[in-house]
């Protein structure tokens, strides 16, 4: 299996090959990773935003794209309207290796203005050659999942933000309509009701 970096230069080299300008930012699990948090993954996600897109259509991109990929991969894309567990209904382009040594790359295309945001702030790490979401924007992209790998990694992000982190993590949950389920997955669980022991003979 190649290494996340190997990956994250075909990206690179793919996007930056394209005749139109387009943004992109790691999101998803290894984003996750990156800011220190513990978890597993197979796959690579990328938030991606191009005017070309805004213009045209993402079927449009997606044709283009494919010229660009190199011989060994293969995409797909798959229209917001026929993803049954994404409320936000976003285009998504999937990347796959037909030598199956890269994992698979997923272009979830950005629609709303908080998402352009969040790849506009982006943050560089060292030794990464894509920009990473910042933690609240991860946070923010991860509350509209159902996954229980998202669920976690929302709590485990909170644990390590700062306290402005927090503060703009809570006001973009209240922005994306999901500040309720933030403030369930932060709740204390209750405990079990301890049931009284039997008495011994």
């Amino acid at each position: 299996m190649k290494s996340i970096k190997d990956t994250l230069k075909i990206i690179r080299d793919i996007i930056n090959a394209l005749p139109v300008e387009a943004d992109i930012a790691l999101a998803g699990g290894y984003a996750a990773i990156l800011h220190g948090v513990e978890r597993t993954t197979i796959d690579i996600d990328f938030c991606l935003y191009s005017d070309f897109i805004k213009s045209t259509d993402t079927d449009s991109f997606y044709r283009m794209l494919k010229k660009y990929l190199p011989e060994r991969f293969k995409a797909k894309l798959i229209e917001g309207s026929k993803i049954h567990d994404d409320p936000f209904k976003h285009d998504v382009i999937f990347i796959e290796d037909k030598e199956r040594k890269f994992l698979r790359i997923d272009l979830l295309i950005a629609r709303y203005k908080w998402e352009l945001e969040a790849i506009k702030q982006a943050v560089t790490i060292k030794g990464i050659t894509v920009p990473v979401l910042t933690k609240p924007y991860l946070v923010a992209m991860k509350l509209r999942s159902t996954g229980l790998k998202d669920a976690s990694d929302v709590v485990n992000l909170l644990g390590i933000m700062t306290a402005r982190e927090k503060t703009k993590t809570f006001d973009l949950a209240k922005r994306v309509g999901r500040d309720k389920k933030l403030d369930r997955l932060l709740a204390p669980e209750e405990k079990e009701a301890q049931e009284t022991p039997e008495e011994l003979i």
